[in-house]
């Protein structure tokens, strides 16, 4: 009886539910017609949470900039960042519930450094000279941090499904790359076209070439790895050749710099030089650019190499601090940052405040060509000292302690492993990560879905990673 009572009731209801589209169709209610789509989406995400990251990840590189298309006054990305709000809601409901997120995900040590650094920058969006900009920051900070660290941790304790993370945004991400490659072959591979064939998808040349630089350690990692198929490891080969030139193409200086950062790193993994002579000789060098400041900087005003379609000339332009209004004009910001810092040393002006709250702090003999008097043009072009002027020296020191427990934990968990894809996928996954971070000292882009969501979901593959070699050598010991 009641198994034909639950007939009627659905019969009903899809009875009703059809007569609800036809006066829709009828009314041209585009609005309404959208509810059956938004409604499958929310049952989708409730019951199948895991394949909606796995969707909006493989959307990344596709998704569309509102600002970008003149279609609304703050970045927004769509359709990621609203499914990615969603998620990062269903997932806050469900830890209610029940434990989604293991014991082991909550309490690693990046999690901690992960917890001070929103902790800190929650304490400095009551301070803020805009508290609203600065939640919303926040927020939107949230609903990558959320589902693709924590979500992707607790996913990716099953290795196999930090593989498919990785393939879902890299497969499409090479189609964008194939799209613009072609659309820069058609201008010549000149420079200037450079900044803009990558629209609508990436905003301009410097974040697309981010991207490009992050995956070629994972491009050549999967080429590499054990267990693939001749035809997987053909793919994989030329995706890789297609990155680097795509990498050459993209003219940004600082993409360049980060990949052979992460060539220096994987040649000291080769050689095991040990964690302790690592940091001696990071001290060494720090004591020699110290004590060589004044000559060295000396040296680099009299480069007057300009950035130019000459792929010398552009690598020599790196360091013209004389005449590049590019290089300039991150001088400039990065003063603008110092100047706020003095003035704000403890809280900062609020998290997301810098491109509101720079342009008096800058100083005439720093002006660029590209310099505004509003300064509503870009941002700190930095992932440190951006949260220095918006969170004060305690937030520039969470942002580190936070890049040197990843890095320190992704050291400890590869020389615990044994030899095989689990290291392998360690090693190449923190190689992207290196890019980054290192690309992260001249520009930051984890205010977009676009670095995000390949940035924190490799943040999450290695606390996985750790946790389960920490896991592999309890059973070892037992």
């Amino acid at each position: 009886m009641g198994q034909v009572l639950s007939h009627r009731v659905i019969s009903v209801l899809s009875g009703l539910f059809l007569c609800f589209l036809m006066y829709a169709l009828i009314n041209r209610d585009l609005v309404i017609m959208a509810l059956p789509f938004v409604v499958g989406v929310v049952l989708f995400s409730f019951f199948k949470p895991k394949y909606l990251l796995f969707v909006i990840v493989a959307l990344t590189p596709f998704s569309i900039n509102l600002e970008e298309l003149g279609r609304g006054e703050i970045a927004f990305y769509l359709p990621t960042e609203p499914l990615l709000f969603g998620l990062m809601l269903l997932l806050l409901i469900g830890q209610l519930y029940v434990r989604i997120f293991p014991v082991e995900v909550t309490r690693h040590p990046i999690s901690i450094a992960t917890y001070i650094y929103l902790g800190w920058m929650f304490v400095t969006c009551l301070t803020s000279t805009d508290p609203l900009v600065s939640f919303k920051f926040m927020l939107s900070r949230l609903w990558y941090v959320l589902p693709l660290y924590f979500g992707g941790a607790a996913l990716f304790l099953k290795i196999r499904n930090a593989r498919s993370f990785l393939l879902l945004y890299f497969i499409p991400f090479i189609l964008v790359v194939i799209y613009t490659l072609i659309k820069h072959a058609a201008l010549g591979f000149e420079e200037d076209p450079a900044h803009s064939v990558m629209e609508p998808f990436y905003r301009d040349h410097t974040q697309y070439g981010a991207i490009v630089a992050f995956f070629i350690p994972i491009a050549f990692g999967l080429m590499v790895e054990g267990g693939r198929s001749v035809q997987w490891k053909a793919f994989f080969f030329v995706a890789l050749a297609i990155l680097v030139v795509a990498l050459v193409y993209t003219y940004a200086r600082a993409a360049w710099l980060s990949v052979i950062a992460a060539m220096m790193v994987w040649l000291i993994v080769r050689l095991r030089i040990k964690m302790w002579m690592i940091m001696v000789g990071g001290v060494f060098v720090l004591g020699i650019l110290l004590v060589s400041y004044e000559g060295i900087l000396l040296t680099l005003r009299k480069n007057k190499t300009d950035s130019s379609e000459n792929l010398v000339e552009n690598v020599e332009s790196i360091t013209n601090i004389s005449t590049d209004a590019s290089n300039l004009e991150r001088i400039n910001r990065w003063n603008s940052v110092f100047a706020m810092t003095r003035e704000r040393p403890l809280f900062g002006f609020g998290p997301g405040t810098y491109v509101f709250e720079y342009a008096p702090y800058q100083q005439s003999k720093d002006l660029t060509i590209i310099s505004t008097n509003f300064g509503d043009v870009g941002n700190a072009h930095s992932e440190y000292l951006g949260p220095m002027a918006e969170s004060g020296i305690p937030g520039f020191v969470s942002v580190l302690y936070l890049v040197f427990v990843l890095f320190y934990t992704s050291y400890k968990a590869y020389h615990r492993l044994p030899r095989g894809r689990l290291q392998q996928m360690l090693l190449y996954v923190s190689l992207a990560l290196v890019t980054y971070f290192v690309h992260g000292t001249l520009n930051n882009y984890l205010d977009s879905d676009k670095a995000s969501v390949p940035v924190f979901g490799c943040i999450a593959i290695v606390a996985a990673i750790d946790i389960l070699s920490r896991q592999q050598q309890e059973k070892g010991i037992s």
